[in-house]
């Protein structure tokens, strides 16, 4: 299935675009939160890998990247991180923000296609489970860690759960329950609500552009700059994975939370509006789905005017 560019696809691209930068020159799609920053630009991201495919979303991821990275010289909302990491190397900084960026895109593309490609209802709810279980884990542990802050807004683990995260069984049975817990709610949800393959692809995509934002944003960061004095001071000492889940705890979690509730009904009405480039045994369903109303609106009218005859007599 490839993606085919129209005017229409580069009216959206361009739109897109335009969003991307208003919201990157502007207070409107930032919200500083300490040296990092709760970004909207992720929803324009998954927008366009819903919409234009893998390439569509490696083009927008781009457009992000580029953003991204002039924030760090102050053009638009400045971004201290980066204006930082310029600093000590100009070169790495600009791979640290385009990269991550550009293949997030690419990827929640060819996520999507795999997710609309599935035949079976049920493994589409999978999906949605795995990915409730995926938010509620991540949603534990940083709840977890925000517990352990002080007043000056400084990580200090306290005792009580120094004890039991270094306790392996207690803490991989507690993730565990909690994981299967969200995947049981997630998969119950979507279930009952009877929700289209469309939605929750559109759903998927969004919340998966968010997650794989954070972790290739700051897996580059730690590869690129882990050996750097600034990043060794942020760390604290703390581990790879404790910093980085400490690092983008909330910010993360913001961000799932409104690329997914926003992706969803935006993907479903370009959907809709026949914009999105889908495989043809969904949009075969669809037309199926549509007879099938047709049908049903026919028959109830039908039946509505013989009632209305035998009236008449």
């Amino acid at each position: 299935m490839k993606t085919k560019f129209n005017t229409r696809s580069m009216v959206l691209l361009g739109l897109l675009t335009a969003i991307v930068a208003l919201f990157s020159l502007t207070p409107i799609g930032s919200i500083p939160i300490g040296p990092l920053s709760i970004t909207l630009n992720v929803i324009p991201v998954a927008i366009a890998a819903v919409a234009l495919g893998p390439i569509g979303g490696l083009i927008m991821g781009s457009v992000f990247g580029i953003f991204s990275y002039l924030q760090c010289f102050g053009i638009g909302v400045l971004s201290g991180m980066g204006a930082t990491l310029v600093e000590i190397d100009p070169v790495l900084a600009f791979i640290q923000r385009f990269v991550p960026r550009a293949l997030d895109g690419l990827l929640v593309g060819l996520i999507f296609r795999g997710v609309t490609s599935l035949k079976s209802v049920r493994s589409y709810y999978i999906i949605t489970g795995i990915v409730s279980a995926f938010f509620g884990f991540a949603l534990f542990l940083s709840g977890m860690l925000l517990l352990n802050y002080d007043e000056n807004g400084k990580y200090k683990m306290s005792e009580t759960m120094y004890s039991f995260v270094t306790t392996k069984s207690l803490f991989v049975y507690t993730c565990l329950f909690i994981s299967v817990l969200c995947f049981a709610i997630g998969y119950k949800i979507v279930s009952s609500k009877n929700l289209t393959q469309i939605q929750v692809s559109c759903a998927v995509a969004g919340f998966c552009t968010a997650l794989l934002n954070t972790i290739f944003f700051m897996t580059a960061l730690v590869m690129l700059f882990g050996n750097t004095d600034y990043i060794k001071g942020l760390m604290g000492g703390k581990s790879i994975l404790l910093f980085i889940v400490s690092f983008v705890g909330i910010n993360a979690l913001f961000e799932m939370v409104v690329a997914t509730v926003i992706t969803c009904p935006v993907g479903n009405a370009l959907f809709k509006a026949k914009l999105i480039d889908t495989p043809a045994a969904l949009k075969t369903d669809s037309k199926e789905q549509q007879s099938a109303d047709a049908k049903k609106n026919s028959s109830g009218s039908g039946s509505k005017n013989r009632n209305n005859k035998k009236k008449k007599k």
